[in-house]
């Protein structure tokens, strides 16, 4: 049996081709009607199931519970119950669209990812965008890869960007930063991974949610500590720079 992350990468190649043919080719009003995240649950699932039976040692997850209900499964069985806290079972944890509205509207901020998780350790992920050349490959302790080429969080410039939860309210250090907003929390991590973005403050929330685009952050060199209301991840240098400790 193929190991679990030849799986992995292969059904991320599937909804790759998929999302390209329906973001190219179908119109924004047309997006809208379609049942976009179900096609391709639908469609990822089935492809994993293939090969390792969900039910038995490998379960479904997602990083936003409202979209089990996205995926129409007669099987209770293969949806992980976090109750049960079984050992030595493997997550397939999927976060499909979730910047939906961004998507509709025929803008390419929005991400796809696919993560295989053990004993609540993320082992490895793929997140994609295939609008904006986006493929990262990630495997704790390895690094991150996108598109064959190792990144590294090493932005250095003198103008500090950086980018932050709604509903969190920034630090005074930051004032003389800039802000970006795409509206997308996954690609802005994403950004800042590949050293785009300086650095990013988050809430408790969307630090759970993204744990796929934390361990990419980690892995290309992004420090994560811990602030008051939430999360501040960024490369050492700009860290120091704003020195909210």
């Amino acid at each position: 049996m193929q190991p679990r992350y030849n799986i992995l990468k292969s059904a991320i190649e599937i909804l790759d081709d998929e999302i390209r043919k329906l973001f190219n080719n179908k119109s924004s009003e047309a997006l809208r009607k379609i049942p976009i995240r179900e096609i391709l649950l639908s469609k990822a699932v089935e492809h994993i199931n293939t090969y390792y039976k969900f039910g038995e040692n490998d379960f479904v997850s997602f990083a936003f519970e409202e979209d089990k209900n996205r995926l129409s499964q007669d099987n209770a069985d293969i949806f992980h119950n976090i109750l049960e806290n079984k050992e030595n079972t493997y997550i397939w944890q999927f976060n499909v669209i979730h910047d939906i509205d961004n998507f509709c509207r025929k803008l390419p901020f929005w991400t796809v990812s696919l993560s295989l998780v053990s004993n609540k350790n993320f082992l490895s992920t793929f997140i994609i965008n295939p609008i904006l050349d986006i493929s990262i490959s990630c495997e704790q302790g390895s690094g991150a890869i996108n598109n064959q080429r190792k990144i590294r969080a090493n932005k250095n410039y003198d103008s500090l960007v950086f980018t932050k939860s709604n509903d969190i309210k920034e630090f005074k250090e930051m004032e003389t930063c800039q802000r970006l907003v795409l509206n997308s929390v996954s690609l802005e991590l994403i950004y800042l991974s590949c050293g785009y973005i300086d650095f990013c403050l988050i809430n408790e929330k969307d630090f759970i949610h993204y744990q796929d685009c934390i361990l990419i952050a980690k892995e290309s060199g992004i420090l994560v500590n811990r602030v008051k209301e939430g999360y501040l991840l960024g490369n050492e240098k700009a860290i120091k720079k704003i020195d909210v400790s």
